[in-house]
This record gives structure tokens, sequence and C-alpha cells, in this order.
């Protein structure tokens, strides 16, 4: 029995990341490099190829929680699972009246953050709901900063099956790519405009230092602040 070959461009398709993204992961340079995944290529002169059996069980050992073992692990179907996720806290969860459109800057690709506000409009299935996924649809990944995690179940904890059911959706279905506050994260966030708020420097300053190419915000402090890594919808 022949074993099936893909391509580059095949197993993007495969995992519905980019193929720049596939690249990132198994190239030892890259910030982004995956050496259990890149141990799976194989190499046919200048083509890069892979057998689809073994991805397929890198796939299967990567399903469930792992927040524990390995942050930066995704589901190949974390697009799916987020979009399923719309309206999971509606008529739960209050939507602030101050959250609106202002500053317009673009996101066009790479690793999408993203702050509490837009986390909120999509888990409420509020205005701007379609925006968001939009944006999410141009994206390789999501990646949320973990004080932002914190303060969604903190502030749903009284609500045991929607306290669990947003553990499920922030941990266990492994859609986000979780990013943490460490040295380099704190140094980082001291830069910011105090102005901005805490919890939104915590987000910008996590994720940007994880890697991600922009945060999704509404955040008006940090769109109109030069230099930032930022996008609004």
């Amino acid at each position: 029995m022949n074993e099936k070959l893909l391509t580059l461009k095949e197993i993007a398709e495969k995992l519905r990341v980019s193929r720049h993204t596939v690249q990132a992961w198994i190239s030892p340079s890259s910030p982004n490099h995956k050496p259990e995944f890149a141990n799976l290529a194989r190499h046919s002169g200048r083509k890069t190829l892979f057998l689809e059996s073994e991805v397929d069980t890198w796939l299967n050992q990567r399903k469930g929680a792992l927040y524990s073992t390995n942050l930066s692990l995704t589901s190949a179907y974390w697009r799916e699972k987020f979009i399923s996720s719309k309206g999971l806290l509606k008529n739960t969860l209050k939507i602030s009246q101050n959250i609106v459109k202002g500053t317009k800057r673009s996101f066009n690709s790479g690793k999408l953050a993203l702050d509490y506000e837009p986390l909120i409009i999509w888990l409420t299935d509020s205005d701007y709901s379609n925006d968001i996924l939009n944006i999410v649809n141009k994206s390789d990944g999501l990646i949320l900063a973990v004080p932002v995690v914190w303060w969604f179940l903190r502030r749903i904890m009284r609500n045991k099956k929607q306290y669990l059911n947003l553990k499920k959706f922030f941990l266990e279905d492994n859609i986000f790519e979780l990013a943490p506050m460490n040295e380099e994260s704190l140094k980082k966030s001291l830069e910011l405009p105090s102005l901005a708020g805490e919890l939104s420097i915590q987000a910008y300053a996590c994720t940007n230092n994880a890697g991600a190419s922009s945060l999704l915000t509404a955040n008006q402090i940090l769109l109109k602040t030069k230099g930032l890594s930022v996008c609004s919808f």
C-alpha cells in the first residue's frame, strides 16, 4: 500500500494555515518553529513533503486539553471551533455601550491577537460580530493573553454552566495560542501608554511578545499610538 505524500501547499490546506506558517513551523530560525512538527518534514531535492499518515497521527496526539503542557499547540480545526462559539455568552455577559468603531487600522495576514472587547462582542453575538469574523478569516491563527482569559473566567465564574463552557472554549478546545505574562511581556507593557488601561496593555504586551502580527482592539489609545501592531474592526 502506497503512503500518500503531501506538498507544502497540500499540508497548509489540510491544517488550514498559510504556506508561510508551515514554513515557519519547520524552520529552526523561526520564532514559531515547532520541532515536533518539523521532524515530519521530508526533503526530496528542493521539495518538502509530508507523509499524510504521520501528520494525522501528530494531529490526533494533540486533541484534547493541552493548555497545561504546551501553550502554543492549537487544533487544526481552530477556525471552525471559533465560528461555532459565536453567541456563547449571549444573555449572560452584558456588553458595554462604549464599544464603538473609532480609528481604523487594517489587518491583512499573520497571527491575530484578540483584546477583550472584540471577544465580548463575539461571545455575546453583538453588533460588529460579522466584522470580527471577517478579520479572523484573514488570519493564520489566534493568540490570547493569559490575563484576558483570567479576566473572562473571573467575571463568569458564578454561573457554573457558562463557566465550564467558557473554560472549554479558552483552555480545552485548542482554538488559541495562549501568551503568558513573562519578563519580556512585563518590560514591553511598561513602555505602553498607561491611559490605555491595564487589561488592554497586558493583552498587547503578552501577545506581541508571543509573535502576534496584530492585536484586534477597540482601545482608542492603542489605536492612535504610533508604532504599535494593532488593528480595528
